[in-house]
């Protein structure tokens, strides 16, 4: 990988090499369209002959066939550049499209000059992926498509508050049918980007935002790392749409990488510093590590359930205390055995509370071994009892989407955010549960719960949220006040 340090001003016209229009592919990104360009393309029409392209299932009501793969992309784009009589051309891919332009590129690499990735999905730890689509799924099925768009933008400009570019990004998104959109999601899921990278033979920059909530400099500066004599600049002002936020560094960027293109020749043997070779090393340890970590998944609200690497655990959580004993650790991470003798038995004296958390505590490890395959979810020494592992909680996200409702400052994405966490929410909630360490936690819940539904009630006047949520708030209202 190399930086490129040199500084320059966009606009100079002695930063461009003369010599005859070469052509020039823009792949969008996924849910966009091509006519989100056109704040970059005016700085590229005197040098480049440009050609956009729109991903499949985007501009158009054709459901897109099922299975719909990387080898069906590709092809797609293939027939698209034989159509057009496209040879030797320059790919420029956002997003999903940096993950197709990869892809054509090793698919047919006598016909692809340059790369230019910008924010491109790469280096992610395949847990966080994996959260990352979940998250992604659920939203675009409970909220309606304003509030979707609504609760990502901030995250793809920093022009958000803009109504002009909100406008455009809003119009984008309509544009592609729901189906659609998560058939096109589920290849990230089946997409090995680093490895793709590592086979590249064609002079490749990868772009990122300095302020891309997602795709971060430090994890696109990493996938960059894995492409041979691979070049990486952040685009400074810019969040994960740069060609937006910042087209004219983008332009720069990008010409400079083209003109220069030319003079790389990738040896693919031996081309990634020793330093570099290192880091990977550690990388790929990390990443076995989280792979084999063991996953618990726990239920509170709706229902009781507990499943340990996808099997249930019916039996055994309404004996020895098991199942308060959980939800304590899961809600205290970091308390102190004595704080737990304080709080789970208070009327007993020490001796007896010691003995009753050890024989729950028992009860409770041999419950969470199941199916373990040897690891252990509780970690249990002199001092503390803590959980450990791959843990989810419906309770712990409800909690988290209440803080985040709360902070937000943004109105659209503030009301985006209530809607998501009300559509969530049980009839009852911690039914069951009386003792006074669980009372306080549902008490500041259900206060949260409030607040935010009063700052509902007085935004309610907006026609894009739904009818239904309206009498569910007022209801929720007249039985908290």
């Amino acid at each position: 990988m190399r930086l490129i340090h040199d500084f320059f001003d966009p606009d100079s016209t002695s930063n461009r090499l003369e010599r005859p229009k070469q052509t020039i592919i823009l792949i969008h990104g996924l849910g966009l369209n091509s006519a989100l360009w056109a704040t970059l393309t005016p700085y590229l029409y005197d040098s480049y002959y440009v050609i956009t392209y729109d991903l499949p299932g985007h501009r158009d009501e054709h459901e897109l066939p099922l299975p719909f793969t990387w080898p069906v992309v590709c092809d797609h784009f293939v027939a698209f550049m034989d159509k057009n009589h496209l040879d030797n051309v320059h790919l420029i891919g956002h997003g999903l499209g940096a993950n197709l332009a990869v892809k054509v590129a090793l698919h047919i690499p006598l016909r692809i000059q340059s790369l230019s990735l910008l924010s491109l999905p790469g280096f992610i730890p395949s847990e966080y992926l994996r959260q990352g689509l979940e998250d992604r799924i659920k939203l675009m099925l409970s909220s309606d498509r304003t509030g979707f768009i609504t609760h990502i933008l901030p995250s793809l400009t920093v022009q958000h508050e803009s109504d002009e570019i909100s406008s455009r990004i809003s119009h984008a998104y309509q544009g592609i049918t729901t189906a659609n959109y998560l058939k096109l999601l589920q290849l990230f899921g089946d997409n090995d980007t680093i490895a793709d990278l590592k086979r590249l033979s064609t002079p490749t920059i990868l772009l990122g935002g300095e302020q891309d909530p997602v795709y971060t400099p430090v994890l696109s500066a990493i996938s960059a790392s894995y492409i041979p004599q691979g070049r990486f600049q952040v685009i400074p002002g810019a969040a994960n749409l740069i060609f937006l936020d910042q087209p004219k560094w983008t332009a720069y960027w990008v010409s400079k990488h083209i003109d220069t293109s030319s003079s790389i020749v990738i040896n693919t043997a031996n081309t990634i510093p020793d330093t570099t070779i290192s880091l990977h090393k550690v990388i790929q340890s990390g990443q076995h590590l989280l792979q084999n970590r063991q996953e618990l998944d726990i239920q509170f609200l709706h229902s009781f359930r507990i499943c340990v690497n996808g099997i249930e655990l019916p039996t055994g959580w309404n004996k020895r205390f098991a199942k308060q004993l959980l939800l304590y650790l899961l809600l205290f991470p970091n308390a102190t055995r004595q704080q737990m003798y304080d709080d789970l038995w208070p009327n007993y004296e020490l001796k007896k509370a010691q003995n009753y958390l050890r024989v729950c505590l028992s009860h409770l490890k041999s419950l969470l071994e199941q199916h373990s395959e040897g690891s252990e979810f509780l970690r249990i020494d002199r001092e503390h009892v803590t959980l450990q592992g791959n843990i989810r909680c419906d309770l712990l996200d409800l909690i988290h989407n209440l803080k985040e409702a709360m902070g937000e400052q943004h109105e659209e994405v503030k009301a985006a955010r209530i809607l998501q966490v009300w559509e969530n929410l049980p009839r009852n909630l911690l039914s069951g549960y009386v003792d006074d360490w669980i009372l306080g936690t549902r008490d500041k819940i259900e206060w949260q719960l409030t607040t935010l539904a009063h700052w509902m009630n007085e935004y309610g006047d907006d026609s894009s949220i739904p009818i239904h949520f309206n009498h569910a708030l007022r209801n929720f209202l007249l039985e908290n006040d």
